[in-house]
């Protein structure tokens, strides 16, 4: 990884200013380097011993971070008190930078390679979450908006070389884009879907995990965030994502052929995304999608025999 966060010490004064107004004055900043955007994570202990989690980035240093931090901030507002996840404080929003003030956690989520106890928790997370409806309001939409999971059709319509992928993925592409072209139908719900979930999105606070980092929340059904954190937690040591998918009660009901579509969607965004250019500031995003697309494929493969 050679993506560097933003330091406290790297925003401009004035910004620093704006922050401490909300916090009261910061005399230490820990920075927390996990994830996947450049703009600045920080717990900020103040004078009084307060403390605070802290994000913040600018639309000049990196448009799509600080479009997600504003979409984030949103959906922070109108989560139901119910979630599992660190209450919003408050927004700082001059038109350039972005700064988001939570609750900070009592320490950082589960460790990679997972270990037993915490993957067990981790997947009671997901239970937890499974069991929340999303919230009746405009900003939360159904999970099945456009040009999302078309990464399949995509590469057919490109021709991009899929270098280094096994020559069964280029010789079964519309296969693979028929099966993922009807994923939208089959993750129709009313569930709260975080729709981002991994190790590092949970922290934990008060004796128990939390998810963060909510910018791309929708509805669907309750099996999705599970569904898309299996070829994560196989990469980091968790075990089979089928095996796993087997055994959690999430799975219990949900409809094979629908579970199987959205499986080939993720996979294709990962294989999609693994032969693009690096996007600006996160040069290290393109090997862990590769290495994620691997995990799926084979998971995919499996449930296709």
């Amino acid at each position: 990884m050679s993506r560097t966060r933003l330091a406290w010490a790297d925003l401009p004064d004035g910004v620093r200013s704006l922050i401490s107004e909300r916090t009261g004055e910061v005399v230490t900043a820990r920075s927390h380097e996990g994830g996947y955007s450049p703009g600045m994570a920080a717990t900020l202990v103040t004078a009084d011993g307060g403390r605070v989690f802290v994000k913040a980035v600018a639309t000049s240093f990196h448009e799509r971070s600080a479009e997600l931090y504003r979409q984030e901030a949103a959906v922070a507002a109108v989560l139901p008190p119910d979630v599992p996840a660190p209450r919003l404080r408050w927004t700082l929003d001059d038109g350039d930078w972005i700064a988001l003030g939570y609750d900070a956690a009592d320490g950082p989520g589960p460790v990679t390679p997972w270990r037993p106890d915490e993957l067990r928790e981790a997947l009671e997370l997901l239970a937890t979450l499974g069991r929340v409806d999303a919230p009746r309001v405009d900003l939360i939409t159904p999970m099945d908006g456009a040009g999302t999971f078309v990464e399949w059709r995509r590469l057919l319509e490109s021709g991009e070389a899929l270098t280094g992928w096994d020559p069964w993925v280029a010789a079964n592409l519309e296969r693979l884009a028929a099966i993922a072209d009807g994923w939208r139908e089959a993750v129709a719900g009313d569930a709260l879907v975080h729709g981002d979930l991994r190790a590092d999105n949970m922290v934990r606070s008060g004796g128990r995990l939390l998810a963060v980092d909510w910018p791309y929340a929708a509805s669907g059904a309750a099996w999705v965030d599970l569904v898309l954190m299996l070829p994560s937690i196989g990469l980091e040591g968790g075990g089979d994502p089928e095996e796993i998918w087997r055994a959690h009660p999430l799975s219990r009901g949900a409809d094979p052929d629908a579970v199987t579509a959205l499986v080939a969607a993720v996979t294709g965004f990962f294989v999609h995304g693994s032969v693009q250019a690096p996007p600006p500031g996160i040069p290290h995003l393109r090997a862990f999608q590769r290495a994620q697309g691997e995990i799926a494929l084979a998971w995919l493969r499996a449930r296709l025999r």
